[in-house]
């Protein structure tokens, strides 16, 4: 092999494996690797059995009860929320705030629970602001999967696109680096 084509080997070794490693989407309700996901974000945020009260007591044993005291802050959206929560991952819902994060074209009211290192609920907030979610798509549909936190209530962008698939929304289409990969291993085989 020749310097040339080592080369476009470590690169093409380089990006595939920066991109695989990625911890989420590069844009929203692209394929999820993790079929949990969209479970896992209703069990840690928007739940039927959350307290609809302030009162810092029965959110302290709500919170020892679901085993969630290694999680400094909390928040909780209402479970009657549950289908609004849904649709900020779609166009009807939500904007593209930034990679795979869709933020909610409406404000929402939820609960923000604060828990110190003993397990100990220190504060219950109530709070009003535009959601931001990290968008997977999950059995073809386009899910919540992360709820991401908006200190400043950040509001949406009305010139963002619509929070929907880039393939359908003529976003540059890179799902898992694949076009890359290709276009950098045939790159190779030209050189060879």
């Amino acid at each position: 092999w020749s310097w040339t084509m080592w080369f476009y080997f470590a690169v093409t070794v380089w990006v595939s494996t920066s991109l695989a490693n990625q911890p989420h989407n590069r844009f929203p309700c692209m394929p999820s690797s993790k079929p949990n996901a969209y479970d896992a974000f209703l069990s840690k945020h928007v739940r039927s059995d959350a307290p609809t009260t302030l009162d810092q007591n029965q959110w302290q044993a709500f919170i020892r009860q679901i085993g969630t005291c290694q999680r400094p802050v909390q928040s909780f959206l209402p479970y009657s929320d549950k289908q609004r929560v849904d649709r900020v991952c779609s166009s009807s819902g939500g904007k593209t705030f930034s990679e795979n994060l869709c933020i909610s074209d409406q404000e929402f009211t939820f609960t923000t629970v604060h828990v110190d290192n003993n397990c100990v609920v220190r504060q219950v907030v109530p709070e009003t602001k535009y959601i931001i979610l990290g968008c997977d798509e999950l059995q073809g549909q386009c899910r919540p999967v992360h709820f991401e936190a908006n200190k400043n209530n950040t509001g949406p962008d009305p010139e963002s696109p619509d929070c929907t698939n880039p393939g359908d929304s003529n976003h540059a289409e890179t799902a898992h680096g694949l076009p890359t990969l290709a276009l950098l291993l045939a790159a190779l085989t030209i050189s060879i």
